[in-house]
């Protein structure tokens, strides 16, 4: 009983720190380069998820290795991809163009660590694409920007890379591993800004309270938060059985939008996400 109710406070949390990081993200673009903004998301969460390890092992470590190099950098790429992506979709498109990773996960699984798949999970991937491509074609219909879907997808890509090296990291503290990742990609998402935008990427910034509080928002709530209560979760009932319940938030990320933003999605658009989510669950299992 005490291990089912640690197990759903620890569900609720995740779902709701993940779903609300949305909205935290999309307007906090109002007043932010994309570039920037993810840059000083990811040093305060990774600092803070820093702090959190030295408390609970009474030691930090840097892990160089390409692995860990890998894992920044793809990590790094598909913040950046989702944040553009936020630019010119609602938070709930995000979230379910997003949440397609797991179906990219099991091709690119099978490519880099040569896992081979289950029958149930093929089926739940070529599902999940059905119901994915339901929801696309109905959600452009509807006004969607292509441009900010394909970029959301993209990163989805990038985040199902990131899972892989995240699980080749497997034998490492996670702690440790998130709080890297969050302080190289950090880094790393600098680089991409000078590079993209110049200096624009942090003299554009207004730091006003509307700014401070979605940034606060999304670093602490939609990062420490976030990955902190991931890897309790990871650690009371283990990867395969925590995976399966990450369809709730694109879920959850669609009502919040029709409750903040107001936008109602279309029959065709429930239809091709629920298809999405079976696919997701079944190829999750």
């Amino acid at each position: 009983m005490m291990r089912k109710t640690i197990f759903i406070s620890y569900l609720l949390i995740y779902v709701f720190s993940a779903s609300f990081n949305y909205f935290f993200v999309k307007f906090g673009l109002r007043y932010s380069p994309p570039l920037g903004y993810m840059a000083i998301r990811y040093a305060v969460a990774g600092l803070i998820l820093a702090v959190i390890a030295v408390i609970i092992n009474r030691k930090y470590h840097f892990i160089l290795n390409k692995d860990l190099a890998l894992l920044s950098l793809f990590s790094s790429l598909s913040t950046a991809l989702w944040a553009y992506g936020l630019l010119y979709i609602d938070p709930g498109s995000s979230a379910i163009f997003g949440y397609t990773m797991p179906l990219f996960a099991i091709p690119l699984s099978v490519l880099i660590i040569h896992e081979k798949p289950r029958t149930l999970n093929v089926i739940g991937a070529l599902t999940g694409f059905v119901g994915v491509i339901i929801y696309g074609v109905s959600s452009i219909i509807r006004g969607v920007s292509l441009m900010g879907s394909v970029l959301t997808v993209i990163n989805a890509i990038f985040w199902a890379l990131y899972s892989i090296y995240f699980r080749k990291l497997g034998n490492n503290d996670g702690l440790i591993v998130v709080s890297n990742m969050f302080i190289i990609g950090s880094l790393m998402l600098v680089i991409m800004g000078i590079m993209i935008d110049g200096l624009n990427t942090f003299m554009r910034i207004e730091w006003v309270p509307g700014f401070i509080g979605n940034l606060l928002g999304t670093s602490v709530i939609g990062g420490a938060v976030l990955f902190l209560t991931w890897y309790l979760l990871v650690n009371a009932i283990g990867v395969a059985n925590s995976t399966p319940y990450i369809f709730t938030v694109p879920a959850l990320t669609l009502a919040l939008n029709y409750l903040i933003m107001g936008i109602q999605p279309t029959i065709p658009e429930i239809i091709g996400s629920a298809i999405m989510f079976l696919g997701i669950y079944l190829a999750s299992i």
